[in-house]
């Protein structure tokens, strides 16, 4: 009976939460978060005691409001484990920033559990519900979200393939793990798969059985169990796309991206980053990566061609008109005029330009600023509105933790985007990204002029 009148005041938006960013704020579907209480409660089993500890710590009662409001996946994860939200809210543990090394470290923990699989996922799922709420109650910003996510992903990768090593009773790890995409820039979204390639040292020997182990790797993070996945692994960037082999030498990838490599492709090496394994072999690729990426020399790869500027923004508008929902332009915040595909075309076109080896968009961004690519004017512009776009992609992400950059059609759930958003209707959120992809769009064209 206590805490009935708080769910009803949050419903309506009529009482402060006192849990951070959401001040403020109201439920976007109440009778959903009633539900998703309804059967938390069944699940968690000693009422009495529940609701005790929400009556005694109603910031916790307001947390779990906002988790099954902003969040269906992490809803699911709360009701499947009725004891984990608590543990984390009450231990102190939201209140820590975790780097890829403790992470690591608190992997390591599980080395010796039968199941890799099973244990991988159990702590991932843990991490993500203290990642994600982290992001809920305002503990972390959304730059440091994406650092955690991709902080995340880093160990889960590097543990994976000690896993590996040892099971094999291999020295050391037979090839390096680079990561390209969100990964490479250390930006993950919620539900973001991770883009990556093997590259073995030149002269190595038993070169079909790296094959194997890059695939137990892939499998440890992606096969399904009876908790899903950890991480869908994408491994597609390589040389020859799907027909290429899954590991090769670094010479092989010199070679490829010397003589038959799309300019896509060299493109998308703006975007790699040493992840895990054999360190030298890493480092060796990412100097390759700057060298054939440095289009202010004349770049010795068969992509390079005077005009390569013009069919970068051709490839835009390709992408633009192809991968954009016929009459949906507005809700493709990804794709669309002014949509974040926009902003990161800008930051590699900088990298390309000026041989530059940043993957990380943001930081690519102020980079052209501070080096006089961009002006001032522009580069703020530029950058405060692709970090809402980004705020957006992330809260629509959260929600079902899949790839989604097309918001709804519908009325009714295009409101409760909106709402989680933090406006107070449907037509003052559009208006607002019009606002921010006019402004996006308009940095674009000059530079691509």
């Amino acid at each position: 009976m206590q805490l009935i009148p708080k769910l009803l005041a949050l419903a309506q938006g009529h009482e402060p939460m006192k849990t951070g960013r959401d001040v403020g704020h109201r439920l976007s579907d109440p009778d959903r978060v009633l539900a998703r209480l309804d059967a938390f409660v069944s699940a968690y089993g000693a009422r009495a005691t529940l609701y005790e500890m929400w009556s005694s710590h109603s910031a916790l009662f307001e947390l779990m409001l906002l988790l099954f409001d902003r969040s269906e996946f992490l809803a699911e994860v709360a009701i499947r484990t009725p004891d984990l939200v608590d543990e984390l809210m009450l231990s102190g543990h939201l209140q820590k920033r975790k780097a890829a090394a403790i992470i690591l470290d608190e992997l390591r923990h599980g080395a010796r559990d039968k199941d890799q699989r099973l244990w991988l996922r159990r702590y991932h799922q843990s991490e993500l519900m203290r990642v994600g709420l982290r992001d809920i109650l305002g503990l972390a910003d959304y730059d440091q979200n994406f650092d955690e996510l991709s902080a995340l992903a880093d160990a889960c990768l590097q543990y994976t393939l000690e896993i590996v090593t040892r099971k094999h009773k291999l020295k050391s790890p037979p090839f390096a793990i680079i990561g390209w995409g969100k990964l490479g820039g250390a930006e993950l979204n919620y539900g973001s798969d991770l883009d990556i390639t093997f590259v073995a040292p030149n002269g190595v020997k038993q070169l079909p059985k790296l094959q194997k182990l890059a695939v137990e790797v892939m499998d440890l993070l992606s096969s399904p169990t009876e908790l899903g996945v950890a991480f869908e692994t994408d491994a597609r960037l390589r040389p020859d796309g799907e027909k290429g082999l899954l590991v090769n030498t670094l010479a092989a990838y010199d070679e490829y991206y010397r003589r038959r490599a799309a300019l896509w492709e060299i493109q998308s090496l703006t975007r790699t980053r040493f992840i895990a394994g054999e360190t030298r072999v890493g480092e060796q690729f990412q100097q390759l990566a700057s060298t054939l990426t440095n289009f202010s020399k004349r770049s010795a790869v068969i992509a390079f061609t005077p005009d390569w500027k013009q069919q970068i923004a051709n490839m835009r508008a390709r992408i633009e008109k192809e991968r954009t929902p016929p009459g949906q332009d507005a809700l493709a915040i990804k794709t669309g005029r002014g949509g974040l595909m926009d902003a990161e075309f800008v930051a590699q076109l900088f990298c390309l330009a000026h041989g530059k080896h940043e993957p990380n968009t943001l930081l690519a961004l102020q980079r052209a600023a501070e080096e006089g690519m961009l002006n001032q004017e522009d580069a703020q512009q530029l950058i405060e509105n692709y970090r809402r776009l980004r705020r957006v992609e992330a809260v629509l992400r959260r929600w079902s933790f899949a790839g989604e950059t097309v918001l709804p059609e519908d009325p009714a759930p295009l409101y409760r985007v909106a709402i989680r958003c933090g406006f107070t209707s449907s037509d003052e959120f559009m208006s607002a990204l019009t606002q921010w992809r006019g402004a996006i769009r308009g940095v674009y064209k000059k530079v691509f002029a």
